[in-house]
């Protein structure tokens, strides 16, 4: 005698479709932030412990100059750009000399930073006092989204048309690396900046 296969009662079918409705909006929103992120998946802690704190002074011989990021806005229209859309963008001048301008660790020839366990102050010279917290945060026309990729500090900084990527290295207890990655004007250019604890061997 075969064993008798009960079908799914009328109950159990809309309980499915229920948690099936309730599924897909959950994967959209997920997928939806992860887009805004870039892709990233950063942690609020270090895989071991990191501490950036101190003051730093750049290595000049062995570290890029900001110098490179200038140029015209690009004339090319991207995908569902408009014409105004342009205009506006070439009116507003090259969006990698605004980021030269905005990020200033692109300049800053020293850095005295104090880390936090969720947050970390920056004081650059020249330039200004920056406060970064772990997670997501608006900072005027940015989007910022920072965290821990193993034990590199990452801050990811975006708007509409325009990326900024720092990557912040200890390479040992002297030397610390950071590493910029910026798209805008159609262009992608990388700087790296090597700064060396202060008071140590050159």
């Amino acid at each position: 005698m075969l064993p008798n296969h009960q079908t799914p009662g009328t109950d159990e079918l809309k309980t499915i479709h229920q948690c099936r409705w309730i599924a897909w909006p959950a994967m959209l929103i997920g997928a939806m932030i992860m887009a805004g992120c870039g892709g990233l998946n950063l942690e609020l802690t270090p895989t071991q412990p990191t501490n950036l704190s101190g003051t730093w002074q750049l290595d000049t011989a062995a570290s890029d100059s900001a110098d490179g990021l200038k140029g015209r806005p690009s004339r090319r229209l991207e995908r569902n750009e408009t014409a105004r859309d342009e205009i506006q963008r070439i009116s507003r001048g090259s969006g990698l000399e605004f980021i030269a301008q905005d990020f200033q660790v692109l300049k800053a020839k020293r850095l005295k930073i104090e880390q936090g366990s969720d947050s970390m102050g920056v004081q650059h010279w020249p330039g200004v006092y920056r406060d970064v917290t772990w997670g997501q945060r608006e900072r005027g026309l940015w989007r910022v989204y920072a965290g821990w990729e193993r034990n590199d500090l990452l801050i990811q900084s975006t708007t509409r048309d325009m990326r900024v990527l720092e990557r912040y290295q200890l390479i040992n207890n002297t030397q610390l690396r950071v590493q910029i990655t910026v798209r805008a004007d159609g262009q992608t250019k990388e700087l790296q900046r090597l700064y060396r604890r202060s008071g140590s061997a050159r």
